[in-house]
């Protein structure tokens, strides 16, 4: 079994579809005034996915950054791509939501779809979660099932709803923006650990499935 296609899709960013459910900011960093929460999502989220890519293409994966369209248009050029690459259910690509939290929580979460059954979800996300919890600042990392509306998950779950199952996606929300406790995890230095706690995870339970 071949190493998974990984895309690293910087939501917040670029042109977002205005459908309830595919909603997204577009960045305007010369607006006058002050930038909104998913704004600096969309400023910080690539400082810890350029630390993923790096680790991951050092471990000899191929790796796809994302930052443009609508939610929905996002995930089908995945789909085509993974199903081109070969992937299927068996032996599926990976997708990462990549996202920063806002809400005063003291924990980080990595969110999977809530069909993806007993194994390609939850493993990846738990693979992922184990590396949050080497920061002291994050509580508690969390795993969680992302359903549709009027779910409490239905914002992450509209984020990676339309993957098929060639591919697995997790909405990763590793830390609050406004929170007291995760402030110093915005520094350069703990944003590419953020990545690398990202990138290793996947490279766990990817080795998981080829031995």
């Amino acid at each position: 079994m071949k190493r998974p296609l990984v895309f690293l899709d910087r939501q917040h960013a670029g042109r977002q579809g205005r459908r309830r459910g595919d909603l997204g900011a577009s960045v305007d960093l010369n607006r006058d005034g002050r930038i909104s929460m998913a704004e600096r999502e969309a400023i910080l989220t690539p400082r810890y996915l350029l630390a993923a890519e790096m680790l991951l293409r050092s471990q000899g994966f191929d790796v796809i950054p994302i930052s443009d369209g609508s939610y929905s248009q996002r995930h089908d050029r995945v789909n085509r791509y993974a199903a081109e690459a070969g992937h299927s259910a068996s032996n599926p690509a990976v997708y990462i939501a990549a996202h920063l939290n806002a809400g005063g929580g003291a924990y980080g979460s990595a969110f999977y779809h809530y069909r993806s059954g007993s194994s390609n979800g939850p493993q990846l996300a738990a693979c992922i979660a184990d590396h949050l919890r080497a920061f002291p600042q994050i509580t508690e990392a969390k795993t969680f099932a992302s359903k549709p509306s009027p779910h409490w998950t239905r914002n992450a779950f509209y984020t990676i709803r339309g993957l098929g199952s060639a591919v697995v996606a997790i909405c990763y929300e590793p830390f609050f923006m406004d929170t007291k406790a995760h402030q110093s995890l915005l520094s350069e230095e703990n944003l590419q650990g953020i990545g690398e706690a990202l990138g290793q995870g996947i490279i766990d339970w990817a080795g998981g499935r080829l031995t």
